[in-house]
């Protein structure tokens, strides 16, 4: 068994700079939130982006995909995760990777007052944005409900069976 010189030796990865400090404003999270959270954490690219599907986020930590799909909205809630499109998310700047801490700080600097994570009572603020979440699927599952029921207009008229 030989041991790998310096000069063989190649990251996977451009080495990237982060400050975590951010993490410590995370309000309590169900932990499959906070497991989706770190994993996209180690997928994200520099700036913060991350780009997977949810099948494949499930794949990354051996969950189902609906245990993805019920851990987001506490990520986004929480506004540690923001959905840019399908299969495209962005971490806030305070716990997103950058090449050089100048870079996040220009990026953190950039975000309006209300949108750091060290303002304000974070964890209300997100109960509250997650209760909104929750009462808007469930009116959007009502109205669906709703229009799935074809009314009777006149009564039908049964055959007697022979």
């Amino acid at each position: 068994m030989t041991s790998a010189t310096a000069e063989e030796w190649v990251p996977r990865r451009a080495v990237l700079w982060g400050s975590f400090n951010g993490l410590a404003y995370v309000p309590r999270l169900p932990p499959t939130a906070y497991a989706l959270l770190l994993h996209m954490m180690t997928e994200q690219e520099r700036g913060g982006l991350v780009v997977a599907t949810h099948d494949e986020l499930a794949g990354g930590l051996a969950m189902e995909r609906g245990m993805i799909s019920r851990a987001m909205p506490h990520l986004v809630a929480a506004r540690l995760v923001t959905v840019v499109r399908r299969g495209r998310f962005q971490l806030h700047p305070m716990i997103a990777v950058y090449g050089d801490p100048r870079e996040q700080q220009r990026a953190v600097r950039a975000l309006p007052r209300d949108m750091r994570l060290d303002v304000g009572d974070f964890e209300e603020q997100y109960e509250l944005r997650l209760q909104a979440h929750l009462e808007e699927k469930k009116r959007k599952a009502e109205a669906r409900g709703k229009s799935n029921v074809t009314p009777i207009t006149k009564p039908t008229r049964l055959t007697p069976v022979r």
